[in-house]
């Protein structure tokens, strides 16, 4: 999303939406945090996989999944032929970033750092 949004022609449209995205601090930083208020923190990352059925071809499950949230910031900005570019060359990057297994499910990482601290 930012990556193609930092590029001509949807870089000026799109330059503030990079930004709406809440950045999430490492593992480390947490840690760091707690560790002088608690008596112990134990930290691990997990990622889900959640498996996107082929309802709009491959890839293009993920990109849909996306249009509700993430991608909200950077579509707002764009008329409908805009939007309709940037989704087409968003969604030829999601299908080679994403490719399909052999049903057509694309398996969509959500890594989760949790952490559980003891005062």
């Amino acid at each position: 999303m930012r990556e193609l949004a930092s590029v001509a022609p949807w870089r000026d449209k799109l330059a503030a939406a990079a930004g709406t995205r809440v950045s999430i601090e490492g593992a480390e930083w947490y840690y760091e945090l707690l560790r002088s208020s608690c008596t112990q923190v134990d930290l691990w990352r997990t990622t889900y996989y959640h498996p996107l059925r082929p309802l709009a071809g491959g890839g293009n499950a993920v990109v849909e999944w996306f249009k509700g949230s993430g991608l909200r910031p950077f579509l707002e900005p764009l008329d409908d032929g805009e939007r309709a570019a940037y989704l087409m060359r968003y969604s030829a990057a999601v299908n080679s970033a994403y490719p399909s297994l052999s049903d057509g499910t694309v398996l969509l990482p959500f890594p989760r750092l949790f952490i559980v601290a003891v005062r």
